[in-house]
């Protein structure tokens, strides 16, 4: 059996036909090439970093990543065009089978290695065909076109002559209809945490760093918090998937702001090592800071339990209560790029934990740190509230997604 093909027993329903993606297909958008020249500000340039399984939408939140072109370089330098709304972007080098949508009044420019496919309109429902691309069926077929160890890479003709089952366009609309309600649902609560993080910065900026009043004697970070490196933990350990067994979080789970659920390894509990230090497991709220790579990264934890690997540290505020102070404290762009500029290493930057807890830092006394925690704690919460919410919701949409695509529930 070819990688793009579905076992014969696999059948779905008599008015549903089976088609080569391409076909279904207005137009590819492929500006592959060189880097054109950048700015400061203008356009949001998609790269590959932006696309992600776990959002609708790609993401140009990433302040240390996300560049941009100039107006003038937007309209002359993309000879094949520019992506427009439904548009699906596609990644094709590195991390592959990435893939998000474009939203209503969206102007971007894609880099190289990302593709933007426009669906015809008269054949295929954007939201369908994107929600399609989702299934794990789909997944498969993408991986088994994978050419490359170090670097992966999907051919552009060979993902274009992928099989999809394609229903009615009446059925191909409902369907999209009922996982864009979650989607929709998911999308509105980031929108949310978004405006919620940006006054509890606001708030942040106006009381610790515009104000000189506030602020007493510096004092090292490791005074104020606890800097704990996550547990090397042995390869032999990890299993696949299970209920019962603990995931293991590693550097690629600590986006910017960002917390990706799913994992690549998990163990059971009665293999977690002994000597395991109790704070390496972790829990909905903790907040983790990347210690390579893109270091400085700092996000919450949600969705469950882990496991947390070396290259990664829990903070854990020496006061509990602080804890609201601390997570925006290290999401001062500020604090980020000190920690940054003291990553070693030329291949790979490496932070190490005892030197992030020497850096000093100006404390606000602590009445006033109380006064702050009153009124962002419950904007930290909600956040946290929010993230686990829209878990749920995406398992109840990858639940139902295969079922809906295969014609096991008609709609």
């Amino acid at each position: 059996m070819s990688s793009n093909s579905y076992p014969q027993s696999q059948k779905i329903p008599k008015t549903w036909r089976k088609v080569k993606l391409g076909e279904v297909l207005e137009k590819v958008i492929d500006n592959r090439g060189k880097t054109p020249p950048l700015s400061n500000s203008g356009y949001p340039m998609i790269e590959v970093f932006s696309l992600s399984r776990d959002r609708k939408y790609p993401d140009i939140n990433n302040i240390q990543k996300q560049k941009y072109v100039s107006e003038n370089t937007y309209n002359n330098w993309f000879r094949s065009g520019h992506p427009k709304e439904g548009d699906i972007l596609v990644s094709t080098v590195g991390t592959i089978a990435q893939w998000n949508l474009i939203s209503t009044g969206s102007r971007y420019c894609i880099a190289q290695n990302v593709v933007a496919l426009r669906p015809d309109r008269n054949k295929t429902i954007p939201e369908f065909l994107f929600n399609y691309f989702r299934q794990k069926k789909f997944i498969k077929q993408v991986e088994g076109i994978v050419i490359g160890a170090s670097q992966p890479s999907v051919k552009l003709p060979h993902f274009l002559n992928l099989d999809i089952d394609l229903p009615p366009l009446k059925v191909q609309k409902r369907i999209a209809n009922i996982l864009s309600a979650f989607d929709d649902k998911i999308e509105l609560n980031n929108k949310i945490n978004q405006t919620l993080e940006q006054m509890a910065q606001a708030i942040f900026k106006e009381w610790f760093v515009k104000s000189e009043k506030s602020k007493i004697k510096s004092q090292k970070l490791g005074d104020f918090v606890k800097i704990i490196s996550g547990h090397a933990f042995s390869s032999k350990l990890y299993i696949k998937y299970s209920r019962k067994a603990l995931g293991v979080v590693t550097i690629k789970n600590v986006q910017d702001g960002h917390f990706i659920t799913s994992c690549d390894s998990f163990i059971s509990e009665e293999n977690i090592p002994k000597n395991m230090s109790p704070e390496c497991r972790i829990k909905e709220g903790d907040i983790l800071l990347s210690l390579t790579g893109n270091v400085g990264r700092v996000c919450f934890v949600y969705g469950g339990e882990y496991l947390l690997n070396q290259r990664v540290a829990k903070l854990k505020p020496i006061d509990e209560k602080n804890r609201a102070f601390c997570y925006f404290l290290f999401r001062q762009p500020m604090l980020q790029n000190q920690l940054i500029n003291m990553a070693k290493g030329s291949a790979q930057p490496n932070l190490s934990p005892i030197e992030t807890g020497e850096v000093e830092i100006l404390i606000p006394k602590q009445r006033t740190l109380d006064k702050f925690n009153d009124l962002v704690e419950p904007i930290y919460n909600r956040l946290v509230q929010n993230a686990v919410e829209n878990q749920k919701l995406a398992e109840l949409r990858d639940l139902l997604l295969p079922k809906l695509m295969s014609g096991e529930i008609r709609v």
